[in-house]
């Protein structure tokens, strides 16, 4: 059966798990690379949340120099963010290729030129895509979000991208150096708890510290978050 037959016979089944993910398998070992893209662009747009884009790396570099074209020809700004961030998913998987630094070169400038986007939820979206294939250069825009950015998950997402950096070949100790005071000064400041118990838990991911629990972030445990937050500062200001 061809993909799309088998797609609208899941459709019909209400996408039972353990054939979505075979099926999502398949769509990636196939060529049908642009058929791929349509169907992450509908999931999107009918919010089935399908995680069709799990297997999209499997199209290699084809797959990407589609997503190129696509960001080429395309108008509409949601729809350019929407594909870089997959593109940058997609190259996160793929950095042992030696395309990777090239493509990356070539994306990041698109990703920041809509680092200012005025709708919150692409903005968090390019912030978490850097944090994927960012260098050096991105660690001055992280931080002027992390501190500036109107939207409190725009502010705990750029801290997060900060740490994504560390993980992904950016020199740790460069970043520390860049970064220290900054996180002194936005943890101090954040009034949005679980804002700043993201920063905390990123802080002290990138510093080697233990402040805080990743399950008092997510219970929003005010106590936790404050008194993590002291003893966060006071070692930032060292």
């Amino acid at each position: 059966m061809d993909l799309q037959k088998r797609y609208e016979e899941l459709k019909r089944q209400n996408f039972p798990d353990g054939e979505r993910i075979k099926f999502i398998a398949d769509l990636g070992a196939s060529e049908e690379i642009e058929y791929h893209y349509r169907l992450i662009c509908k999931d999107r747009d009918e919010g089935t949340n399908l995680n069709l884009s799990g297997s999209f790396y499997k199209h290699d570099k084809e797959g990407l120099e589609l997503l190129f074209e696509v960001l080429d020809n395309q108008k509409d700004e949601s729809l350019k963010v929407f594909t870089a961030y997959l593109m940058a998913e997609t190259l996160s998987k793929l950095r042992h290729r030696d395309f990777y630094l090239e493509f990356c070169n070539r994306l990041i400038p698109i990703m920041t030129s809509f680092i200012e986007i005025k709708d919150a939820l692409l903005r968090q979206k390019i912030i978490i895509a850097l944090g994927w294939i960012g260098s050096l250069d991105e660690i001055d825009i992280l931080t002027k979000h992390m501190s500036e950015d109107k939207d409190s998950l725009c502010r705990a997402w750029s801290a997060s991208s900060l740490m994504q950096l560390s993980f992904h070949g950016v020199d740790k100790e460069v970043i520390q150096e860049k970064t220290k005071s900054c996180f002194a000064s936005v943890i101090t400041a954040e009034t949005d708890l679980y804002a700043c118990g993201i920063m905390i838990e990123a802080a002290q991911i990138l510093f080697g510290k233990k402040w805080i629990s990743q399950s008092a972030v997510e219970d929003l445990d005010a106590e936790k978050i404050e008194k993590a937050k002291k003893s966060a500062v006071r070692f930032l200001n060292k």
